[in-house]
């Protein structure tokens, strides 16, 4: 019997996101926490599944003419700590993951750039199905730049009250002016630099300015805040949910003051604006993929 076990990660938002070259595009900053799948042979379950879940698997089965027997002996079996709604991306990594699972399990042989074309015909989607980093049309699909690396770091995610429905939001994110467009072609310059040359400094800058940039499409009360509050206790920059309620605080170990960071955090942030605060690794994307028999 068929099992294929899928683990994809989620983000803290993006590291950038914005318009460049008459394209919307953004870089997905992926984390350790997970949305795991399993794929097996058993009684059919698939319209027991999300709505987005379900479209992905119609789409691939019409796709690649699999026929219909097979979908009514999968059977799935779908866990997640990510968080919905927060710009975490809970939904990508469920429907990235199925596509990759289906892959496996049908051996279609999907690459990540044809998993992230898919997913967009279901909703605007992040890049954590890419290893490495790459400036991503979350709308279209199609990837407008390569980054020759990944970013490794430690990342404290303050999750703030709310949700956001992330297709309505990237419908009306076509505003940018002139200078708008003139700095974000500068946070894409500089978030490239920080890659290549392995500086999360420039990432970490770049990522604050991108989140500054945001504020005028998604407000976030306490942004100047945790930026202050970031740079007074050693961090690197400011990480958002730039269509989510999340921001982070990008650190290293060695640098960051986090005990002082934590004190002056509960003095200037009341309780009742957040639900809570993860502590996570920023990780390079990629969907993990076991095929067993059993």
């Amino acid at each position: 019997m068929r099992r294929v076990t899928v683990k994809t990660p989620g983000t803290c938002g993006e590291y950038i996101q914005g318009w460049y070259d008459g394209s919307p595009c953004l870089v997905s900053s992926p984390i350790d926490r997970y949305s795991r799948i399993i794929l097996e042979e058993g009684p059919g379950n698939i319209e027991c599944l999300k709505l987005k879940t379900k479209k992905l698997v119609e789409a691939v089965f019409r796709h690649f003419a699999i026929p219909q027997p097979e979908m009514e002996h999968l059977h799935v079996t779908m866990t997640s700590e990510i968080p919905l709604e927060k710009g975490m991306a809970s939904s990508t990594a469920d429907i990235a993951g199925m596509a990759a699972g289906l892959s496996a399990y049908f051996n279609l042989g999907l690459t990540p750039k044809e998993i992230g074309a898919l997913c967009t015909t279901i909703e605007p989607s992040d890049n954590l199905m890419f290893e490495e980093l790459n400036l991503f049309n979350h709308i279209s699909g199609s990837v407008l730049k390569e980054f020759d690396g990944t970013v490794s770091a430690d990342i404290l995610i303050v999750d703030f009250h709310g949700g956001i429905d992330t297709m309505t939001f990237n419908e009306t994110q076509d505003d940018y002016s002139p200078e708008d467009l003139e700095t974000f072609a500068e946070i894409v310059a500089q978030f490239e630099q920080g890659v290549r040359t392995n500086s999360l400094k420039d990432i970490g800058a770049a990522c604050t300015k991108s989140a500054i940039l945001n504020q005028k499409r998604l407000n976030k009360n306490y942004l100047d805040c945790l930026i202050g509050l970031s740079r007074d206790f050693g961090g690197l920059g400011t990480v958002i949910g730039h269509s989510g309620t999340v921001i982070g605080i990008m650190y290293d170990k060695g640098d960051f003051q986090e005990e002082d960071f934590h004190k002056a955090f509960k003095k200037f942030v009341p309780d009742s604006v957040y639900a809570e605060i993860y502590h996570n690794r920023l990780i390079p994307g990629g969907i993990k993929i076991i095929t067993e028999t059993v």
